[in-house]
């Protein structure tokens, strides 16, 4: 009877130690139990500020990516402009050539026109023609025709003329 109370207090001992070693395991504190290790106030709101942090930052990062690819559309965006303004710039100083070429033509034209007149028709019209379109039109005609010209007009007419076109930039 000795032996038998003996092995189940041995048997007793066993359970008991299997049965301790499994509750010290489980009380090993496991992910969900790590916000219960902060036991003091102050480890809490330093662990809260840390979250905290976390969570702006990355919210700072999402943002700051979005702004990236903004600005990345914005770029492009920015670059079809230039280059459709470029384009347009272009045209413009295409038709601005073809202007300029047209507007000579048609004074080279008029002093044709000028030199087949008497010099005294010619100088009447002339003085009352708008001055830098008299010195162009005096300028691409034969200096002989515009020396008659000039001789058939007002001194004062002539002479600002004859200024003006001592100072024009030949076109």
């Amino acid at each position: 009877m000795k032996r038998y109370c003996l092995i189940c207090c041995l048997l007793l001992g066993i359970v008991a130690a299997q049965v301790w070693a499994e509750e010290r395991s489980s009380a090993a504190p496991g992910p969900k139990d790590r916000q219960q290790q902060y036991e003091s106030v102050e480890e809490r709101r330093i662990m809260g500020n840390i979250r905290d942090s976390v969570s702006f930052t990355s919210q700072e990062k999402e943002n700051v990516e979005d702004r990236k690819k903004e600005l990345k559309r914005m770029e492009v965006e920015v670059d079809k402009k230039i280059d459709q303004l470029t384009r347009l710039r272009d045209q413009i100083a295409k038709l601005l050539e073809q202007k300029s070429e047209e507007e000579n033509k048609r004074v080279t034209e008029l002093a044709r026109v000028y030199e087949k007149m008497t010099a005294e028709k010619a100088a009447a019209v002339m003085g009352s023609i708008d001055q830098e379109l008299a010195i162009a039109i005096l300028a691409k005609m034969k200096t002989k025709s515009a020396a008659k010209i000039l001789g058939s007009m007002e001194r004062e007419k002539a002479a600002r003329l004859t200024t003006g076109f001592s100072t024009l930039d030949a076109p």
